[in-house]
């Protein structure tokens, strides 16, 4: 590896490591009709240059409301699982935490419905042509960023452009030729290939709009987001707090016509120690967590005595992701005999309590599951026949400092020497360094959290081949012509039933050649404090609500608290 990619990998990373787990993407799948994508109405029965001012002690008034009414004013605090280290979108993989975050600020163009369908947010309407090549987006009137400006088709077309020249949004509109901007309100989108999955890029990080002042300072670009959402940046105080104070210009009213946000404030805190978060939840300290500790999962179904969100029905996918580029694991036979070695239940029983165990990306009731998909059952005594045939010995497995995922590296250690003879070094490293390693290769295998996709078309940087190589998104470096194929089939369709089969096969090609070593379907709990309400609450603009929650994001739009 050259010293000029380890440190753009570094660069990256800065953003990346946040997340402990890689990133991911979300999206669902337009509509078709005719052969051309219209993504233009929810149906109607689904349903950074100010500060904010704050009262003088700190605290925040509220006006009481009638009773069954949301109350105006107050405050929340919620905990993150870890820190974001630059706001500067492209070129950071905004993970879980930041996502969080940035959906109170910068909301995105589309927005995903109940069932998962993109839906126009802050666009009116999003329509492509008959083969998904061409987008036209157009603004809805009356929307202005938190300093002012106007959010028209000009600064649509800015932030596009933008997100194309990042490292890493980069490579997910890699397609994208040319942004035109028609009228005032008005872009059209070119790509090379078809993208039927445009809106479920859209959906989230890569259709965040942020204001075009924010494009032009390198200094905001990292440090102060600004967009449209309901609250704006006040402070941020890295690995302490990050407080929003409410947008007093916020375009969006809920589904009874009153003016949001209720609340006057939102302090974020990141605390990475997810039995800390826990405890401070329990002492009252803190309104609202996320957890994906299937050791806390019990406590958080069962004895905590506040809320707890509604499991969603799209979950990620957590597995031991495999360097398939360097040995031994570019062995086919190496990764088998591995999975071979592998008691899953062992490791659920001590590691993952609660969690169904994966057999390959898609959970059941996603699109592209299959009950059997060809992976290694645990089977030890072929295991061990097979690596002392191919004379695998050794491997390396690389953790961080935290003490839990050590004591996931040293179960594995014992679990394949126990079974199959095969010693296991355990690389510890920093944090910092866990998403340099992936972007640049550097491993041979570690724990890894991704994939709680609706739409599979998103997953092509993670799968695709043209993505495998130099910084790889496609962090197993694995090349597979019919994964290739599948995915650019997904993308030229958007009929959901052509997309599922097309899943399914790549499914399968997972199971047979065992890319990844898949562990559990995870579940966050999402706990929050009796008192709070409307967590999770988004109405959209043209009736219908948005999907509460993914993969430990929340929307706190619509959140209020009693007196």
């Amino acid at each position: 590896m050259t010293r000029r990619m380890r440190w753009l990998a570094g660069l990256i990373a800065l953003g990346l490591l946040a997340s402990a787990c890689g990133g991911d993407d979300d999206g669902g799948d337009a509509e078709a009709d005719g052969g051309t994508t219209e993504t233009t109405e929810a149906p109607a029965d689904g349903g950074e240059a100010e500060d904010g001012a704050a009262a003088d002690d700190g605290a925040t008034e509220t006006t009481a409301a009638p009773e069954g009414e949301p109350v105006v004013g107050g405050e929340v605090t919620m905990l993150l699982e870890a820190e974001t280290n630059t706001w500067d979108i492209p070129g950071a993989n905004c993970a879980v935490s930041c996502i969080t975050v940035m959906r109170q600020v910068a909301e995105p163009l589309i927005i995903e419905d109940e069932d998962g369908v993109p839906q126009p947010y802050l666009l009116s309407s999003a329509e492509s042509n008959s083969d998904f090549t061409e987008w036209t987006l157009t603004m809805r009137d009356g929307i202005t960023f938190h300093d002012g400006t106007p959010a028209d088709g000009a600064a649509v077309k800015t932030n596009i452009e933008a997100m194309k020249a990042g490292p890493l949004q980069g490579q997910v509109l890699a397609d994208l030729t040319s942004v035109e901007l028609v009228d005032p309100m008005t872009v059209k989108v070119v790509f090379s290939a078809p993208t039927s999955n445009f809106p479920a890029f859209m959906a989230e990080r890569t259709g965040y709009l942020l204001a075009p002042a924010f494009w032009a300072d390198p200094n905001l670009r990292a440090t102060q987001p600004i967009g449209t959402g309901p609250f704006q940046w006040e402070s941020w105080v890295p690995d302490q707090e990050l407080v929003l104070v409410k947008n007093e210009n916020y375009w969006r009213t809920d589904d009874e016509g009153r003016e949001l946000p209720f609340l006057d404030r939102i302090t974020f805190r990141p605390i990475p120690d997810s039995a800390t978060r826990r405890a401070t939840m329990e002492s009252g300290d803190a309104d609202i967590n996320h957890d994906t500790f299937a050791e806390n999962r019990e406590f958080w179904t069962t004895d905590w005595e506040g809320e707890l969100m509604p499991d969603p029905a799209n979950v990620e996918t957590t597995y031991l992701l495999i360097n398939n580029a360097t040995a031994p694991f570019d062995n086919v036979d190496a990764r088998r005999a591995i999975a071979l070695c592998t008691d899953r239940e062992e490791y659920v029983a001590f590691r993952s309590p609660g969690n169904t165990i994966a057999n390959g990306p898609f959970a059941e009731g996603t699109g592209g599951y299959l009950e059997d998909t060809g992976f290694p059952e645990f089977d030890p005594e072929a295991g061990r026949a097979l690596a002392e045939e191919i004379g695998l010995t050794t491997v390396e497995y690389g953790t961080t400092h935290d003490r839990s995922n050590q004591i996931t590296a040293e179960l594995f250690a014992d679990m394949w020497n126990r079974n199959c003879g095969i010693e296991v070094t355990i690389d510890i490293f920093d944090q910092s360094e866990l998403i340099t390693r992936a972007l640049t290769g550097d491993f041979q295998m570690f724990l890894w959290r991704n994939h709680s996709e609706v739409s599979v078309g998103n997953e092509f940087v993670w799968w695709h081949s043209r993505h495998a190589s130099g910084l790889a998104l496609n962090f197993g470096r694995f090349q597979d012509p019919d994964i290739d194929a599948a995915l650019e089939g997904i993308r030229a369709t958007d009929d959901r039933a052509e997309q599922d089969a097309l899943a399914q096969e790549i499914n399968r090609a997972f199971g047979e050649n065992v890319y990844n070593l898949w562990l559990t379907y995870t579940q966050w709990s999402m706990p929050y404090r009796t008192g709070v309400n409307g967590v999770g609450k988004v109405s959209l603009p043209d009736g219908g609500y948005a999907t509460p929650t993914r993969a430990g994001r929340l929307w706190l739009h619509e959140v209020w608290v009693e007196g």
